[in-house]
């Protein structure tokens, strides 16, 4: 394994708290239910993120239609006034995140061992550059290792964003493995552009039915180490 490359949202952070943050300022919410709200509500984003992405379904209406429909699951009927308030709070809380502790000693591991670090996000450009930003990535990630969905007009799980990566890093893609939460998204688009992969199912979601499988799957991001370190000893013999 030559390069390591990381999703960014709920993968290098936390995801959950920002969002609970923002709804328990406006609703009662109890601590139980918020993280199978926050997985209802990532669902839906998934399901109108193309649209969104594409200009076919306008970027506010998406922003309404994930927190409506996530709150209505759990008996919270909200109006559409209310669902942007919760998702301008939500943003707010994006711009002071926290990198996962555990990444740290990992991005170290890499360095020591002479491994490519690098990220590929979905999102708006801007967005998604002040998330990272917020997280100080470039203390340990170079700017231009950096791929945004929303600057180069592909999104995950398109085996071309993927194509983009190994073009910079000018290895193959048998040497590359990513990590990220989305089994969707992140497996099966690095696994189809014939990378390895690193499921990080710290949300504990049933796997679907896929042609793919990830090369190894953590629940807890204090497990992921050791699983890289197995994988850079596996290539190396």
């Amino acid at each position: 394994m030559k390069a390591l490359i990381f999703d960014l949202d709920d993968t290098l952070y936390n995801q959950e708290q920002p969002f609970k943050r923002a709804v328990q300022a406006h609703l009662p919410v109890q601590d139980e239910q918020m993280e199978a709200l926050y997985i209802a509500f990532r669902l839906y984003a998934d399901e109108v993120f193309e649209a969104a992405t594409a200009g076919d379904m306008p970027l506010e209406a998406s922003h309404i239609y994930r927190m409506k429909r996530a709150l209505a699951d759990f008996g919270y009927e909200v109006s559409d006034d209310l669902a942007l308030t919760i998702q301008k709070a939500y943003q707010e809380n994006q711009g002071q995140l926290i990198l996962s502790p555990e990444f740290p000693a990992i991005f170290d591991y890499c360095h020591q061992h002479k491994i490519h670090l690098g990220i590929i996000t979905n999102g708006p450009h801007l967005h998604q550059l002040r998330k990272l930003q917020s997280l100080e990535m470039t203390n340990w990630i170079a700017e231009d290792m950096t791929i945004i969905s929303g600057q180069v007009g592909v999104t995950k799980p398109s085996k071309a964003i993927f194509d983009m990566m190994a073009e910079r890093l000018q290895l193959l893609p048998e040497d590359i493995c990513y990590v990220g939460d989305s089994f969707e998204n992140d497996v099966v688009g690095a696994k189809g552009a014939g990378w390895k992969a690193i499921w990080l199912n710290h949300r504990r979601r049933k796997a679907p039915q896929s042609p793919y499988q990830a090369d190894a799957v953590v629940e807890k991001r204090n497990d992921l180490l050791g699983v890289i370190e197995e994988l850079t000893s596996s290539s190396i013999n």
